[in-house]
């Protein structure tokens, strides 16, 4: 059974600075998928994530090159966009599961092949005005419990 709870952002900082504090409770081999329109924040969240691990990385939307790898002092950081990647199989011939057991993984656009990983966290940004964004965490692992006494 999923655990949902929300957080409310109330700028592009403000939405890096939760990303910050929530990646902590992650490690290589997990996976967390971010949902949102266009322009949610999804890549501002990734930057705060890699920003927490030092990495010295620019950040960028990887709508076109699919993935980028972030450094860290430990371990990667597979930052993916699958906005064109229409199917599962499609999506298994890119090659890059190779890196999941030894990389943090966010996928964005990644809730349209949910189904395929056996255990993730839902991160969904929703436009609520200018700047104000509803972040949704939605998990099954006792992980979530540790992240919203955290967060809220």
């Amino acid at each position: 059974m999923s655990k949902t709870f929300q957080i409310l952002s109330k700028s592009q900082e403000d939405t890096q600075n939760i990303a910050r504090k929530t990646a902590s409770f992650f490690h290589p081999g997990d996976i967390i998928i971010l949902d949102g329109d266009l322009g949610a924040g999804k890549t501002h969240f990734v930057k705060g994530f890699t920003e927490s691990y030092n990495s010295k990385d620019l950040v960028t939307s990887p709508t076109f090159s699919i993935a980028n790898f972030y450094r860290t002092v430990e371990f990667d950081i597979l930052h993916i966009d699958l906005y064109r990647i229409s199917s599962i199989e499609k999506f298994k011939d890119l090659g890059i599961t190779d890196y999941f057991d030894t990389s943090i993984v966010l996928i964005e656009w990644g809730k349209k092949f949910a189904d395929y990983f056996d255990e993730y966290m839902l991160v969904s940004l929703e436009s609520q005005g200018d700047n104000d964004r509803l972040i949704t965490f939605t998990g099954n692992s006792g992980k979530i419990d540790e992240l919203k006494n955290k967060l809220c």
